[in-house]
């Protein structure tokens, strides 16, 4: 018999995830016949770990059943806003009542001072990150060449490809180059791959080089936007990489967790992400709004714009949300940024998304969301078209690796059942 201590250790977990595996059922208790401290059999603890911490490629025999992973499988309870199930539990980040916050800080306040480098640090680790830690990632950044391999892929694709696509180009070469490297840990490679995701979308070779002191946003408005990057601009579109680096578990996150939960490494968890969110139902948002407006800018009435949608029988692109009834609190943020934004770089497209906001509420009583602001203010910062779904990649990566990082943690194979609807039995002959 082991303490729980002693089966901690074994397991390689701390008490509270050992207690965790008692709650769950995949493990057992004994009480002392004097006292009340809890015992574990030394042949559950082994059999146990074959499952959670399998080494040197051995696998346990068996895998916990579905049910071990779909923790509560069970309509949204009465004090939640969103529809479905919950299906795990996460530290990362929380929308309770209507409000987001990332390791229990709220995203007003996130949004309002932290930069984006210290909200991956936060999210990555759990704790806010000190002003040297988070100085240390912003070197790492200003200092990041893509690797020969990684190149090549995205000139494969070519510049004139998605640019969605080329951040997924770019991933598996990536990858490739860095089995080859001297090992480095799982915060490490995660520092590899926000560092390299926004040279992937470089529009000119001036965009591999450094700039002292720079972080992601200035990397994206130097490698992309082609600007000179002041002062304000790079705030500005630090604020829209924190507002969009995580948001609990939508169809992108969930991706990077099933392939997390295989033992797949980060590059692929992220792949995995990308190309979910290539799909025009999560990820085409962005560039339905940016048509929007572009038949807006070309003479068309936001009205005759709006009346064109309702007629295909879709919602206008950038309004409406399954979580927020009252309204996405991201793209309230985003829309008060944008005002200040506006009266550096102009005011025609702000106003325009200003008008389309007042008529879809009068029409649809909907509010934007995140990428409604999202695509407003990265147009407005001089990205070319196309990118803001890319800017939104690169800001969610953070969560993206989060969620890998934790799964690792805890891991159990995410493998949901489902019922069968089809043909009843029948024989083939």
């Amino acid at each position: 018999m082991l303490t729980a201590a002693e089966a901690a250790g074994a397991l390689g977990v701390k008490l509270g995830t050992l207690y965790a595996y008692v709650s769950r059922g995949w493990l057992k208790s004994y009480r002392r016949r004097i006292g009340r401290q809890a015992l574990y059999r030394r042949t559950d603890i082994e059999a146990l770990r074959g499952v959670v911490t399998p080494e040197r490629g051995r696998r346990g025999r068996a895998l916990p059943d579905a049910s071990s992973w779909v923790t509560v499988a069970q309509p949204k309870s009465s004090e939640e806003s969103a529809p479905g199930v919950i299906v795990a539990e996460s530290g990362v980040s929380s929308i309770i009542g209507g409000q987001l916050a990332y390791r229990g800080y709220p995203i007003q306040e996130v949004v309002e001072h932290a930069c984006y480098e210290e909200v991956c640090l936060l999210l990555w680790n759990g704790e806010r990150p000190s002003p040297d830690e988070a100085a240390a990632l912003r070197a790492e950044i200003a200092g990041a060449r893509m690797p020969a391999q990684a190149a090549a892929a995205v000139e494969t694709v070519g510049h004139d490809a998605p640019p969605l696509l080329r951040i997924a180009a770019m991933l598996p070469a990536l990858a490739a180059w860095d089995r080859r490297q001297a090992p480095r840990t799982q915060i490490d490679r995660a520092k590899l791959i926000v560092s390299q995701m926004p040279l992937s979308l470089a529009t000119h070779r001036s965009g591999d080089g450094p700039g002292a002191g720079s972080g992601i946003a200035e990397r994206l408005l130097v490698t992309v936007a082609a600007s000179a990057a002041p002062e304000w601009e790079v705030a500005a579109l630090d604020r829209v990489l924190v507002a969009c680096a995580e948001h609990e578990l939508n169809a992108s996150t969930f991706a990077a967790r099933v392939v997390a939960s295989t033992g797949a490494d980060l590059f692929a968890s992220v792949l995995a992400a990308l190309c979910s969110l290539s799909g025009p139902i999560h990820g085409g948002a962005c560039d339905r709004i940016e048509e929007m407006f572009a038949q807006i800018a070309a003479g068309m009435k936001v009205g005759d714009c709006l009346d064109a949608i309702a007629r295909e029988h879709r919602l206008p692109p950038g309004f409406g949300h399954t979580i927020y009834r009252a309204g996405d609190p991201r793209a309230a943020l985003l829309r008060t940024h944008g005002e200040t934004l506006a009266r550096r770089k102009g005011k025609k497209l702000f106003e325009a998304a200003l008008k389309v906001e007042d008529a879809v509420w009068k029409r649809d009583r909907l509010r934007p969301n995140l990428d409604f602001y999202l695509t407003v203010s990265t147009r407005m910062l001089g990205f070319p078209r196309g990118i803001p779904a890319a800017i939104f990649a690169v800001g969610r990566a953070a969560g993206w690796i989060a969620h890998a990082l934790e799964q690792y943690t805890d891991n159990r194979l995410i493998r949901p059942r489902m019922r069968y609807r089809g043909a009843p039995q029948r024989h083939w002959t």
